[in-house]
């Protein structure tokens, strides 16, 4: 009985350290390319939580420009329940050329759908500031990040780590911004 525990346990200790090393991130498809400019996207991200990201700042809650101009932004936050590091993506291009996760996509006409998207926008955690910082944080300002800046005519939401699609609605977008989940919990 030992043995089995302690086989069980190993387990159920390296499923868990799995999951606290699991990409925390989303990713939105779409048809239009998203190239922001560091002015606009931080008044973007100042809707959704007012005062944190304007005026611009040096330091808690700050939005810079990483390596690709208008495509890459670094955007450290300090917000209470959304604290952490996080890089924002904007990508002329198909998902498909960086990601596989099509061929897991059961549905023939949802893969096709994400198939055809030309553009992706994604947002994920790089750090967090603190180990007591819950994954569902981390999701809730991903998700409302993405409920804001995606575009109109995005077809399909992306969870990279469990390679799983759903297609992207009105109501997930009401979801996301709200703080729901909509691939259940992490």
């Amino acid at each position: 009985m030992r043995l089995l525990e302690t086989l069980f346990g190993r387990r159920r200790a390296a499923s868990q350290r799995a999951r606290d090393r699991e990409m925390i991130s989303l990713v939105v498809l779409s048809n239009s390319y998203v190239e922001f400019t560091l002015d606009a996207l931080r008044e973007q991200l100042d809707q959704i939580y007012p005062g944190y990201c304007l005026p611009p700042r040096e330091r808690g809650t700050f939005v810079v420009e990483g390596n690709l101009d208008g495509a890459e932004f670094l955007i450290q936050s300090d917000i209470p329940g959304a604290a952490g590091m996080f890089l924002l993506h904007s990508v002329p291009g198909p998902y498909t050329i960086f990601s596989d996760f099509a061929a897991h996509i059961a549905d023939a006409s949802l893969r096709q759908l994400a198939e055809a998207q030309t553009c992706w926008l994604s947002v994920f955690l790089m750090h967090r500031d603190t180990p007591t910082e819950s994954t569902e944080d981390a999701y809730r300002f991903i998700s409302s990040v993405l409920a804001q800046l995606a575009p109109t005519d995005t077809a399909a939401l992306v969870h990279p780590s469990r390679l799983i699609t759903i297609a992207f609605t009105e109501e997930v977008r009401r979801t996301l911004a709200s703080g729901g989940q909509v691939f259940g919990t992490a």
